[in-house]
């Protein structure tokens, strides 16, 4: 039986700082004209579920749900204020005291009125929180795909090089370090901690900010998700680094059309680009540099538009145009990774990565862009590629004597899927297999084209459930096989665990197996449910067991 998960968000543990003793939400208040009697507080939070004993619940007017229902809940569990967001400016700063009786004892709790909170949330967090971003250098990753492993990218050849950097003023070589926000979680590699979104709301965001500083954290690589952009749950005067990797087809669920999509991905590089305000401290960085692909169209409209500093990267001839460029050259693929020629402006180098995948190069390219516009040169980055490893689930393959090579990946789009098959036959010497579905809830348009991308790249397609949500997973398939034409290469398997099982056993030894959607997830959704599913770990005990 497969064991089920409570759908909560409380479930994940957030990374928090500890010296909340020094936090003042009086003194953060005050900043906006509000003014309370001073207070023992411990964290911000905008979600009644997490809020433990002291803690501050920030009751906003969300798109989906009103934190001001949820006020009671919040008290019960231990809040000792209530910030409450208002809808009329004359209300703000309002106060009322809010009792609340448990068997004998009576709680007093001050609820507090803040005009358009939701929109002021970043920057009264980041005022609790002490500006904890002041202390670090964001380099802000968006697009379509690619956005986790360049950001691991990033992360891991900082920690490399920065251990060889010696600052001229000081003799000494600069011990520091880089973490990551993302999809598979937020910390310092390898060890990283579950989170809910890819880039967190305001409140989770500066705890984590401020988690990071007391570790002596000084740069972050972090996932900007469209969303975040849209809703300015991040702004670009916060980031010293911009990267774009791509934009294709994805979330038109949320965004409803690829100009919006595209507007919302803008908003990295400028403020201007999105409705939420600017968010607190944007001068400290301000001379922000764009990495930008040179190769995808949207990138190279934006290169033209923007007026800051910018980096190109890509394969095409146009990337060398620009001043400052990162550009490969002599791709080659092989059974072992992938090299090429790297050229820039000033330098050149030859690189080469265990990492599977063309795709990688732009993964890479990206990464090494980013660390030029860091000021670390060429030369002390080329020797670390060598040593990277794949983020968990991305293009992750799995080895046994006479099985198929399996292939774990994340790709759930249909330029990912497109991308991810055509890795995969670069290292296929025999037929190529894939496993995929789509999610349900979200965008519909995109399940016949990632039909019509399996058909087309790979010899065998199995359609099986990804995350069906409240929809039938009958109905989901029946969508991804419209885009089908040829009904003798596709099998529909809707149990994963079972199709995963099936496939790897049908598959001959000089096979390619490619599991595609689920990636790093230890989790299905069915009807409502959350159920335990960990592709990675299911391609590790069939592998070990010698299952047949």
């Amino acid at each position: 039986m497969p064991n089920f998960v409570a759908k909560n968000p409380a479930a994940q543990t957030p990374l928090m700082p500890t010296a909340t003793a020094e936090f003042s939400i009086a003194d953060a208040l005050a900043q906006f004209d509000i003014h309370i009697e001073p207070l023992v507080t411990a964290q911000l939070v905008n979600n009644s579920r997490q809020i433990n004993q002291g803690d501050v619940f920030c009751a906003v007017i969300g798109t989906a749900s009103d934190g001001r229902n949820y006020i009671d809940q919040a008290i019960a569990a231990g809040a000792s204020l209530v910030i409450a967001e208002c809808q009329q400016p004359q209300q703000h700063g309002n106060q009322l005291v809010r009792e609340k009786t448990t068997g004998k004892v009576t709680k007093k709790v001050t609820i507090v009125q803040f005009y358009q909170l939701n929109q002021h949330l970043f920057e009264l967090a980041a005022s609790y929180y002490q500006n904890p971003q002041d202390k670090l250098r964001l380099i802000g990753v968006t697009g379509t795909n690619g956005k986790t492993s360049t950001s691991q990218m990033i992360a891991s050849l900082l920690n490399l090089c920065q251990q060889n950097i010696t600052p001229q003023s000081q003799g000494e070589k600069l011990v520091a370090k880089a973490a990551v926000i993302g999809t598979t979680g937020a910390g310092v590699l390898p060890e990283l901690t579950p989170i809910a979104n890819t880039t967190p709301g305001a409140t989770e965001l500066n705890q984590i900010f401020a988690s990071f500083a007391e570790q002596s954290v000084s740069h972050v690589a972090m996932e900007v998700s469209s969303h975040a952009l849209d809703q300015g749950r991040i702004a670009a005067g916060q980031i010293s680094v911009a990267v774009f990797t791509n934009l294709s087809r994805d979330h038109l669920d949320y965004h409803q059309t690829m100009a919006q999509y595209a507007q919302a991905k803008f908003g990295i590089f400028t403020d201007s680009a999105i409705s939420a305000p600017q968010a607190a401290s944007t001068a400290q960085h301000s001379s922000q540099v764009a990495v930008i692909n040179g190769d995808d169209e949207y990138g190279r409209a934006w290169l033209a538009k923007l007026n800051q500093s910018s980096i190109a990267f890509g394969k095409g001839e146009s990337v060398s145009q620009h001043k400052r460029f990162v550009k490969a050259q002599d791709i080659r693929l092989s059974p072992s990774g992938v090299s090429f020629t790297v050229v820039t402006e000033s330098a050149n180098a030859k690189v080469a990565s265990k990492l599977l995948g063309e795709f990688n190069v732009d993964n890479l390219l990206a990464a090494i862009a980013s660390l030029l516009a860091l000021d670390i040169p060429l030369e002390l980055i080329v020797p670390y590629i060598a040593e990277l490893q794949p983020s968990q689930g991305r293009m992750e393959a799995f080895h046994q004597t006479d099985k198929p090579v399996a292939v774990v990946d994340y790709a759930h789009t249909p330029d990912a899927l497109a991308n991810a098959l055509q890795a995969c036959r670069h290292h296929c010497d025999g037929e190529l297999w894939v496993v995929f579905g789509c999610g349900g809830d979200r965008d519909k348009g995109k399940r016949s084209q990632m039909g019509q991308v399996a058909e087309r790249f790979a010899d065998h397609v199995v359609v099986t459930n990804d995350n069906p949500r409240s929809e039938a997973p009958e109905l989901i398939a029946n969508d991804i096989l419209s885009g089908c034409q040829h009904a003798e290469k596709v099998t529909v398997m809707l149990e994963r665990s079972q199709a995963v099982r099936s496939t790897l056993a049908h598959a001959k030894p000089n096979d390619v197996v490619l599991l595609a959607g689920k990636g790093h997830e230890n989790t299905i959704e069915i009807a409502g449910q959350i159920i335990e599913y960990n592709e990675r770990a299911l391609v590790a005990s069939i592998y070990q067991a010698g299952e047949q």
